[in-house]
């Protein structure tokens, strides 16, 4: 199980959010740099340049900000003022740098300069991929649980519903297969069904109501009613499953 933590935490947090991680964690090294940056290192034209505009504690101060806030928004559902942040000071730096070629404070600047500008170009089209689907955006009433998936049928997120229904934690349940909520009399159905999707980009059953059986964490089988819809994003097909339990026929 602990080597499958990196893949969930991933899944968990998305590609938005372990790129935020990324550039907060980076942020807290550069802002580091500024603060520990011995005699020599001040000396050299990229730290002269800096504190030529603004004292270099200020310009750590300014990049610890962003890397705590990058580091903060990677686990919220609203990141936006994060990438913002981040890429108006990758941006600046940039700027900063590239004109010092033309000033001839750094006649290679231009280099530093164009490093900056890629890495804020890079973060800026990160901020425009699209978040990941959120649980809590759903209208899902009657205590339904709530599964959402991938093109494979890996589990990405679920809701407390679910987890009281199946009997498996969140922590537990993403990263694992939806076959594990299925008896094995219907997994090839399920593989057949997910297949046929992906080959299609449809699926012939969405917004219907399904009546199934489901597969609880301890091997007890129970009625459900499914309700599955599918569509695309750049990871290609995502599945969200509404699921309610049926009482038991006598």
């Amino acid at each position: 199980m602990g080597h499958d933590l990196p893949a969930r935490l991933v899944r968990r947090i998305g590609r938005r959010g372990a790129s935020l991680i990324f550039v907060g964690l980076l942020s807290l090294v550069i802002g580091a740099s500024l603060v520990f940056a011995g005699p020599d290192a001040r000396a050299l034209p990229a730290f002269t340049i800096l504190a030529t505009l603004v004292p270099l504690p200020a310009w750590a101060a300014v990049w610890f900000a962003v890397g705590v806030l990058c580091l903060v928004q990677a686990c919220m559902r609203s990141d936006r003022v994060a990438f913002a942040a981040a890429t108006a000071l990758l941006l600046m730096y940039g700027l900063i740098f590239l004109s010092s070629t033309f000033t001839g404070q750094n006649p290679r600047g231009w280099v530093t300069g164009a490093v900056w500008l890629a890495f804020g170009g890079w973060i800026a089209l990160i901020a425009t991929w699209p978040e990941a689907a959120s649980l809590a955006r759903m209208p899902v009433s009657d205590g339904a649980a709530v599964v959402v998936a991938d093109a494979s049928g890996t589990i990405l997120s679920w809701n407390p519903q679910a987890k009281r229904m199946f009997g498996w934690s969140t922590d537990e349940a993403v990263g694992r297969p939806l076959s594990v909520l299925i008896p094995d009399r219907y997994r090839f159905q399920h593989d057949e069904g997910l297949a046929r999707i992906r080959a299609t980009g449809r699926s012939d059953l969405s917004g219907e109501v399904i009546p199934l059986m489901g597969l609880r964490r301890d091997g007890t089988e129970f009625p459900i009613a499914l309700t599955v819809n599918a569509w695309h994003t750049d990871d290609g097909i995502t599945y969200t499953g509404v699921i309610r339990a049926l009482p038991r026929r006598p």
